[in-house]
């Protein structure tokens, strides 16, 4: 009689214990493929704009006229670094300044005042700062690290509809 409480008990704590796994995978799995849709998503939406910027827009020379400066915080809680944001003042063809808030920062500033920017004619504040890599390269690279995450999670959702297709989930 006691051995057949002991295999019960076995089987109720594995089944408890499969469902903690399933329910780990299924929210593991969930993240991967927000994190792979988001990022990808954010940073095809941002190529696209480069791209629509760059062929339809107006490119103009650009002078960086300030920094905007932040602090960012290390590895650890002691140490920060200074990090600078560029402020770009940019002029349309009939000579109105306008000012593009750079969304990147880098902990030095940048060696040179004069930069390309690309803006809409028909909105000049719609304006990006020019050169391959921020226009392409950042964008590009992250696009494809987003993919990982998506890969992965799309691959984990085929395999285990294939598993359930033949009846033999794999988290059991």
């Amino acid at each position: 009689m006691e051995v057949n409480s002991t295999k019960n008990q076995y089987k109720t704590e594995k089944k408890r214990d499969s469902r903690l796994v399933a329910i780990l995978a299924t929210v593991f799995t969930l993240l991967f493929l927000a994190m792979g849709v988001g990022g990808v998503y954010y940073n095809g939406s941002k190529l696209y704009r480069h791209i629509n910027l760059v062929f339809g827009g107006v490119k103009t020379e650009a002078r960086i006229t300030g920094y905007k400066e932040s602090w960012s915080k290390d590895g650890d809680e002691i140490n920060y670094t200074k990090m600078y944001s560029p402020v770009i003042t940019y002029y349309d063809s009939s000579n109105h300044s306008y000012i593009l808030h750079a969304d990147y920062s880098s902990n030095s500033k940048e060696w040179s005042n004069d930069v390309t920017v690309y803006f809409d004619k028909k909105d000049p504040f719609n304006a990006i700062r020019g050169g391959f890599w921020h226009l392409w390269f950042w964008p590009f690279l992250f696009l494809c690290l987003y993919m990982i995450p998506l890969v992965i999670g799309l691959f984990v959702i085929i395999y285990y509809m294939g598993t359930l297709k033949k009846k033999k989930p794999f988290i059991t």
